[in-house]
């Protein structure tokens, strides 16, 4: 049967392989805890918004810390953990961890959901 859910996003991340859930509270920090493959140790990691065109990474791990967001590279554990800071309701919503190498990046869908303070 062919049913509206079922259609195809037609965006231009298509890798994903997972979906990492996070929870977070207005005001406060999150961390994003992305693993990766065997390998890819020595390789650029990046957060990214929407599309992840050059306007929608928010950090890397080869460039500094800016704004409200963080990156931090374990490569003993091939996870590297983005943090984002001061969480408002705007910072909800699709992000994806990314993993710069030749060719097509690998990625890994986040949702981030933010719920008001206690």
């Amino acid at each position: 049967c062919w049913l509206p859910c079922a259609v195809i996003s037609l965006s231009c991340v298509s890798s994903a392989a997972g979906l990492i859930h996070v929870f977070g509270y207005e005001g406060r920090d999150v961390n994003v805890a992305c693993p990766y493959g065997e390998g890819y140790e020595s390789y650029e990691k990046y957060l990214c918004r929407n599309d992840c065109g050059n306007d929608d990474v928010l950090i890397t791990t080869t460039g500094a810390a800016k704004n409200k967001y963080s990156i931090h590279d374990d490569q003993k554990k091939r996870v590297f953990t983005a943090t984002i800071s001061d969480l408002s309701s705007t910072d909800a919503g699709k992000y994806w961890c990314g993993v710069t190498r030749n060719g097509k990046d690998i990625y890994t869908e986040v949702k981030l959901d933010v719920k008001q303070g206690l």
